[in-house]
């Protein structure tokens, strides 16, 4: 039987306002409200035009977006009172790269938190020189994990052929699909929707989890980080669970500045995002979406990731001219000879 721990509410990544990754809201809470500039030519606040941050949706996969709205006033709030600076308006929201693209071509904008497929799925010419990434753990990155019970016949992905699978719908788990794709479509099984018999997601670790514990489920996709945390409220879990395929260390999601913008605002804002865990007001944030530290970060870092989305395009392209080719084979040799009319 598995022990009690799992009656209780998950720490981390598995609590609604705790979503590990949704630390970039602090990017808003910081950056939404004008801060002051030092220097005698500087304008004062209250003549500046305050930062136009949005976000994606997909960072509210597992928190109503009203309720994350309000979350963000209520902390921004707080934050504007300590740096005496007035508040600035709502968030907005952006649904996809294409209303990012245009917002950044637009300047409606001056910075977003979205997640890593949408970030490089701009122009090159709006990725910026400032990014800004979750670091938890000592680490900028994730690991996702295809898991399976251990006392299943399933030991290779072929395995999984019209089998049940559960998938972890999490901010941080954002590119956890289009890595299941890759591994699958490079061992020629197709594509997810194709290949399992039934395919469903969850936003809490445990729903994602346990019903492969339990035998409900044939297969899980979870972070490394979220599975880590399972097994410390009860080590039955990884010796029940057995890891089938591992991905590569990648950056989910990242905060970022518009290339073109120019605001003496731009320096205070880079220095309080740089030292957000010095302040009291940045502590009680990161402590409430319990992450160390938000840290400006190379580009290189999505390296890892961009080179996913690189084998990913590749491979539905070359599924795509085959599936072609069979089918016009198929039109030229019908079973009853000759071509069909």
């Amino acid at each position: 039987m598995i022990s009690a721990p799992y009656s209780k509410k998950l720490p981390g990544p598995t609590t609604p306002a705790g979503v590990a990754w949704t630390c970039l809201i602090v990017l808003l809470l910081l950056i939404s409200v004008p801060m002051r500039v030092r220097g005698a030519d500087a304008p004062e606040p209250n003549h500046l035009e305050p930062i136009r941050f949005a976000f994606s949706s997909q960072m509210f996969t597992d928190v109503k977006e009203n309720d994350a709205k309000a979350s963000v006033k209520a902390w921004a709030l707080a934050i504007a009172r300590e740096r005496q600076v007035p508040m600035s308006t709502e968030p907005i929201v952006l649904a996809g790269t294409a209303q990012l693209k245009q917002a950044l071509y637009d300047a409606t904008i001056d910075g977003a938190a979205v997640t890593t497929e949408e970030y490089l799925g701009l122009d090159l010419e709006l990725q910026s020189t400032n990014l800004f990434m979750s670091f938890i753990g000592g680490q900028f990155t994730e690991e996702y994990l295809l898991l399976v019970n251990a006392n299943s016949l399933i030991t290779n992905l072929d395995g999984l052929h019209n089998r049940k699978i559960i998938l972890f719908e999490n901010p941080r788990a954002s590119l956890a699909p289009l890595w299941l794709e890759v591994i699958l479509l490079q061992n020629h099984l197709g594509v997810p929707a194709g290949f399992f018999g039934q395919v469903l997601k969850a936003q809490k670790l445990v729903k994602v989890v346990l019903p492969v514990f339990f035998h409900q489920q044939d297969a899980c996709l979870v972070t490394r980080r979220g599975f880590d945390t399972m097994c410390e409220l009860n080590p039955q879990v990884r010796m029940q669970l057995r890891i089938l395929a591992t991905s590569p260390k990648l950056v989910p999601a990242v905060g970022f500045i518009r290339r073109t913008y120019v605001s003496p605002l731009r320096a205070a804002m880079l220095a309080a995002l740089k030292g957000l865990e010095q302040t009291a007001a940045g502590t009680q944030v990161l402590t409430l979406f319990q992450s160390d530290q938000l840290q400006e970060a190379p580009a290189t870092l999505l390296d890892s990731a961009r080179d996913l989305l690189a084998v990913h395009q590749r491979l539905k392209v070359a599924a795509a001219e085959s599936r072609t080719l069979a089918e016009q084979s198929e039109n030229v040799h019908p079973e009853s000879g000759g071509a069909k009319p």
